[in-house]
């Protein structure tokens, strides 16, 4: 999980920096078409599909709508407003699915009844928290992006004659030095 200075500070930055992720593994890493994102819903067009349902939509979907309006992102396909299917295999008829990821029985759906989302696996409800789930999809696509630096990073090394054991002992180096550093402002009283 994120540490809390890598979460980011709300859904709007959640949303732009998985939108930003997504190009990089296009871009750089070499990912076809790893995400698709549609321009936003204006508020308008979501007012009047929350008057279809007679109960407003889950925060975190409704934010996610306002700013691209259904997307794909490796594979999960967040619905748009228009492309919301009911009834669906998956899932009971009285919920909306919102999403899908192809060849898999997993949905996230909105109940009818009380507007909550939850989670559905071959049939199984389960409590589902939509922010959650598109915070853990953005730490995937950032972390893909880390394991793929480090590992172009650890290839320069090695081209440089920096061995795997020279690094190793850099890396216990460093360790040792800040063990000390914090061992002395400890004993001087300032930790």
């Amino acid at each position: 999980m994120f540490t809390n200075d890598e979460k980011p500070k709300n859904l709007q930055e959640c949303f732009e920096r998985m939108k930003k992720a997504c190009e990089t593994l296009e871009n750089e890493y070499g990912y076809s078409k790893y995400a698709k994102f549609n321009p936003p819903a204006t508020e308008e067009d979501i007012v009047k599909f929350e008057s279809t349902l007679n109960f407003p939509l889950p925060h975190a979907y409704r934010e996610f709508l306002k700013f691209s309006n259904g997307a794909v992102i490796d594979g999960l396909e967040i619905y748009a407003l228009g492309m919301t299917k009911m009834p669906e295999d998956y899932v009971p008829d009285n919920f909306l699915p919102i999403t899908s990821i192809e060849g898999v029985p997993e949905r996230m759906a909105i109940s009818i009844e009380d507007g909550n989302i939850y989670m559905f696996w071959e049939g199984i409800k389960e409590d589902c928290d939509f922010e959650y789930q598109l915070m853990n999809l953005l730490e995937e696509c950032e972390g893909l992006i880390d394991s793929y630096r480090y590992e172009q990073e650890r290839e320069e090394r090695r081209k440089a004659g920096i061995t795997e054991e020279q690094e190793n002992a850099e890396l216990i180096a460093k360790i040792k030095a800040e063990a000390k550093r914090i061992a002395e402002m400890k004993s001087r009283g300032e930790l």
